[in-house]
């Protein structure tokens, strides 16, 4: 939903950045790895409460995270592998993210290890409908929109409970939305 408009903003962007940073030398799997360096720096500042470093890196991870994709068809390099290397560093980096939140603050470890649950979930049933032929992605609260509601979180430390539940809710019921469009489609095969 929003991750598509912030795509289409940003494509112009990214083509450019991936050109470039090819052209320094730099594979995609490279930049991929820097998403996870960034990101496991982010879980760490944001576990000893420097949140301010946190956002620094969590953003970084973010804009490296953008740039993997970018430089990997800027250079005609597209890989399989490189789709598993991004989308593992990804949820690795996120789930990261909200255990440095409960570790940080322990009344933040129910609402984090349910966002933790449930985004896990719609991207499994994501993932499993694609293996047997039905459709991936899509719904409320993808990735983008998750990224996007920690960097306020962060920002705002007093509404961090508050987002780690929207975060939850919203990928429990991206879950849903993931698992009924499915069900039409497989029901029909």
């Amino acid at each position: 939903m929003f991750s598509d408009e912030l795509r289409k903003i940003f494509a112009g962007f990214t083509t450019k950045a991936g050109k470039f940073l090819g052209r320094l030398g730099l594979t995609a799997n490279f930049v991929t790895l820097l998403v996870f360096v960034t990101g496991v720096i982010a879980a760490y500042y944001i576990y000893i409460g420097t949140l301010w470093l946190g956002i620094v890196f969590f953003i970084l991870s973010g804009i490296f995270d953008g740039l993997d994709g970018a430089v990997a068809k800027a250079n005609n390099k597209e890989t399989k592998f490189g789709g598993v290397l991004d989308s593992t560093t990804d949820k690795i980096t996120e789930i990261l993210v909200y255990l440095a939140f409960g570790l940080y603050n322990p009344t933040l470890w129910l609402p984090a290890s349910l966002a933790i649950s449930f985004f896990m979930l719609s991207s499994y049933i994501s993932e499993r409908a694609r293996t047997a032929g039905g459709r991936s992605g899509g719904g409320l609260m993808e990735r983008k929109e998750r990224l996007i509601l920690i960097i306020l979180g962060l920002v705002f430390p007093s509404l961090t409970v508050y987002v780690l539940y929207i975060i939850a809710v919203g990928s429990l019921f991206t879950a849903i939305q993931r698992f009924l469009k499915n069900y039409k489609i497989l029901s029909q095969i």
